[in-house]
């Protein structure tokens, strides 16, 4: 299985990628400029998730044990049907920026928020994985050389170098997502014991406070384990218009 190439945090590669995946046109990522409430109070509405690039090595591991140590303590991790998740296998490479633009905009499109172009690249992947578990869904996803080529030459239009799997260049993209009332960290690195990826249900949330929900956890839960780093960006989904 062919490696990805990273994709960078970046509204001005993500968005063109979004468009060829099957994104509508008033849709797409937008800059979050900083975490504190006046400049979140600028990421345009609705905010439907958010994309966090961040710097793994000092973060992922650890936090990633508590998570499953949380999971465990709360009778075993979930996998509820309303969330759309893969996992992200090693073999897949720098895929991370491909798969939390695939969570943000799947979930997004399931919530009713808007509909994928029909038969695009993404609504086709999504028809055809909706009734697989988390580790096919990885599986399928790297047979997509459609999605591959697409992703890559995304990556291509970069000017830095942006996200890897767990350690590649010290970076990792995730996806943040509110549905049905809850906030969700999509990870498709965050195993269980047996080695299945699992989503992270943070509690209640809105659609008015999921931004400032999710922008908690990443100041506590992420900055605060590498408060010496300046390698944080985050994106988020909205409508544009």
């Amino acid at each position: 299985m062919p490696s990805w190439l990273p994709l960078e945090s970046n509204p001005e590669v993500l968005n063109p990628f979004c468009r060829r995946l099957g994104v509508p046109e008033n849709f797409g990522f937008a800059d979050v400029f900083g975490l504190d409430e006046e400049l979140l109070m600028m990421v345009p509405q609705p905010c439907l998730a958010l994309c966090l690039l961040y710097p793994s090595t000092n973060i992922s591991k650890p936090r990633r044990q508590d998570l499953r140590e949380k999971a465990k303590a709360a009778s075993g991790p979930t996998r509820p049907d309303e969330v759309y998740f893969l996992q992200q296998h090693d073999a897949i490479g720098n895929a991370c920026g491909t798969i939390a633009t695939v969570h943000a905009a799947t979930n997004a499109a399931r919530s009713g928020a808007f509909a994928l172009v029909e038969d695009s690249p993404l609504a086709n992947f999504l028809a055809r994985t909706e009734g697989l578990s988390v580790q096919e869904r990885g599986w399928e996803l790297g047979k997509e050389t459609s999605l591959q080529e697409l992703s890559d030459q995304t990556a291509a239009a970069g000017e830095t170098q942006g996200a890897g799997t767990d350690d590649a260049q010290d970076q990792h993209f995730i996806c943040f997502t509110h549905i049905n009332g809850s906030l969700y960290e999509l990870d498709g690195r965050t195993f269980d014991d047996e080695g299945v990826a699992f989503p992270v249900n943070h509690g209640p949330t809105t659609p008015e406070t999921f931004l400032s929900d999710a922008a908690r956890i990443i100041r506590e839960d992420f900055m605060a384990r590498d408060p010496e780093s300046v390698n944080f960006n985050v994106t988020a989904l909205c409508k544009l218009d």
